[in-house]
């Protein structure tokens, strides 16, 4: 007999994402239980999602939403304190911050640990500015965008960024903005003879990964909920424009010309292609739970993780005829390719190595361990 659902009905979107994930960390590998809620929320689809939580919505006949959810091998994402995020940078440091406190540096010629320190209540992601003066990390355990001096990991400004602040980005001039996906904002932090100018703006419902302009002067935020993508000035938080490109929009990768976009659709599925002035120019079928998409180096292909069934989909830019399709380990939530574009590097949220793929080819080449 199958157990009772959740009832996570009347239940505020964080407070339902809360108890499933609670229920699926304590449930037995490959097994399933169901939820109930209110309604198919967006940021409560794209948390469970992010969260390596692969699950279904069904109505039932009182209106309300059933999810059957089945456990994979690991934990939720972000119910763990591991490693999370890392950036690398051209003077061959490597940083990393785990879902915790610490933020490391990490010497990648060695791969010693140069520097570690305590920093955040619960960091997410990263970004570290053109000069390496900063590192500034998400901290939506505080509802916080953190600037870290690099020269000894201290802490000299915190900025109040609202919504679970999950994934900043700074342009070469030093303006930072991250997303908070509850509150529908964007923070933009910018620099000035005396301190930073903070602004939060309202841009959409659930907004993501914010990807800057090839001049850095706009940025883009896809709005799963909304399904746009929203542009906007980084001089003063102006909206230029509202662009539809599909349902769920959460990632997006630029044309190395910086004329197009390219957005993984997470809940229909499509690969978009749009102009930076907002013209819709292609979309095409990649697969369930289309969710990251990374560009070739010369711009002839892209990359598109499919959470749900487990592949990666290839791309001609050139018409965005599909022309391959790779498996990989269960959710595939890194995507990488080399610096020469022959490589393409997936990993596997449960997986102790990597695939590597030869994009030459289209075959996969080796596991890494």
């Amino acid at each position: 007999m199958s157990p009772e659902p959740i009832d996570c009905r009347n239940l505020p979107a964080r407070q339902a994402g809360l108890t499933i994930l609670e229920a699926y960390n304590a449930a037995e590998t490959g097994s399933e239980f169901s939820a109930c809620v209110d309604s198919k929320d967006a940021g409560l689809r794209v948390w469970l999602i992010e969260a390596g939580a692969r699950h279904q919505f069904r109505e039932d006949e009182t209106g309300s939403w059933r999810l059957s959810i089945r456990r994979g091998l690991s934990p939720g994402q972000g119910t763990v304190p591991g490693l999370h995020h890392v950036a690398a940078t051209r003077s061959s440091n490597v940083w990393s911050c785990e879902r915790s406190r610490r933020l490391a540096r990490f010497d990648g010629i060695t791969g010693h640990v140069a520097q570690v320190a305590e920093v955040a209540t619960k960091a997410s992601h990263l970004a570290v500015d053109r000069d390496e003066n900063w590192v500034f990390v998400a901290d939506p355990g505080d509802d916080a965008l953190l600037a870290i001096a690099t020269s000894d990991l201290s802490v000299k400004h915190v900025w109040p960024a609202p919504g679970g602040p999950q994934l900043p980005t700074v342009t070469d001039e030093g303006i930072i903005c991250v997303t908070g996906a509850g509150t529908g904002t964007i923070t933009i932090a910018r620099p000035q003879t005396h301190g930073y100018h903070v602004q939060t703006v309202e841009v959409g419902t659930c907004p993501h990964d914010p990807m800057l302009s090839a001049e850095g002067k706009n940025v883009f935020v896809p709005c799963a909920g909304d399904g746009t993508i929203v542009k906007l000035d980084l001089e003063d938080g102006t909206i230029l424009g509202r662009y539809p490109v599909g349902d769920g929009p959460a990632h997006l990768a630029m044309h190395p010309d910086g004329n197009k976009l390219y957005s993984a659709n997470t809940f229909d599925g499509t690969l978009s292609c749009v102009s930076v002035e907002g013209d819709l120019l292609a979309q095409e079928a990649s697969g369930p739970w289309a969710h990251q998409p990374v560009i070739s180096p010369d711009g002839n292909f892209v990359y598109v993780a499919n959470f749900f069934d487990d592949t990666v989909s290839v791309f001609a830019t050139e018409g965005m005829q599909r022309t391959a399709t790779f498996q990989t380990d269960a959710y595939p939530h890194g995507l990488y390719v080399s610096p020469h574009g022959r490589w393409l590097i997936a990993t596997g949220y449960s997986s102790d190595y990597l695939r590597i793929y030869d994009t030459t080819t289209a075959t996969q080449r080796t596991d890494l361990s």
